[in-house]
């Protein structure tokens, strides 16, 4: 089975190998994806936007590591959601939030089964003594309901939704910053008028772009994102830096009659 992982532990130290390592010491068979290991120290919302973007992208079945763990070695809770087509296995902190906000039908376990955890569990490396071998065992075929009881109480972070203010405006918020500078907002594609100007931090957006190529030299512009998002972006340059806004920015989206 595929076992896809995302952390923030970079790639500098050995974090990422040992959690392969611990993997592939269960199943040699497990066919590792990292799908990122760069995602900001201890920024859990990043983690969930990015996870979010891109899981359904995999095979059916595949078990997604998440590992972005703050509290780690706390008495936070290890999860294991069940959907109808993958696994996830992560702490207890929101991480799944949007995931869960897409997936209709899921069942959360609560990890206590010691019998598929190291031998040895360190209370600052749950990512390679707990979270690595259990994807290790679902791969295997180990049922979900094995490695602890189902729970319906567990941490979902409030997912913010743009706010209507008038008939023509509504606030919406940046999610997400990309490497590229990128602003990603809250508004899903579908949910655009036909026509619309966008303000940050007083600043103007009135041009909306179907590709980047389209964009004059440092223009600011709008664009619908491959996660489904509107997005703020400027040609070759950081609509981030440019703007002054950042995640929690408030964009203000008026439509045109």
């Amino acid at each position: 089975m595929t076992i896809a992982l995302l952390t923030d532990f970079g790639t500098q130290d050995y974090f990422v190998g040992a959690m392969k390592g611990a993997i592939l010491s269960i199943d040699p068979k497990a066919k590792i994806i990292d799908i990122t290991h760069q995602i900001p120290p201890h920024d859990i919302r990043a983690a969930a936007f990015t996870l979010c973007a891109c899981y359904k992208d995999f095979p059916g079945k595949t078990i997604f590591v998440a590992v972005v763990d703050p509290g780690v070695g706390s008495d936070r809770k290890a999860i294991l959601v069940e959907t109808e087509k993958f696994y996830f296995v992560a702490p207890d902190n929101g991480l799944l939030s949007l995931v869960l906000d897409e997936e209709q039908d899921f069942r959360v376990f609560e990890l206590t089964n010691e019998n598929y955890f190291a031998k040895e569990i360190s209370s600052t490396f749950h990512g390679r003594d707990i979270f690595a071998p259990v994807a290790a065992h679902i791969s295997n075929g180990v049922s979900p309901s094995e490695f602890g009881s189902e729970i319906d109480v567990f941490i979902r972070f409030e997912t913010s939704k743009p706010r209507q203010i008038s008939a023509e405006k509504f606030e919406a918020e940046i999610i997400h910053t990309d490497r590229f500078g990128n602003l990603i907002t809250n508004i899903p594609a579908k949910d655009l008028p036909e026509k619309f100007r966008l303000e940050v931090n007083e600043k103007r957006i009135e041009n909306h772009l179907k590709c980047y190529a389209e964009a004059e030299s440092d223009d600011i512009f709008s664009i619908c994102g491959s996660a489904d998002f509107l997005e703020i972006a400027a040609k070759e340059n950081s609509a981030s830096k440019l703007l002054n806004a950042r995640n929690g920015s408030i964009v203000l989206v008026t439509k045109i009659v």
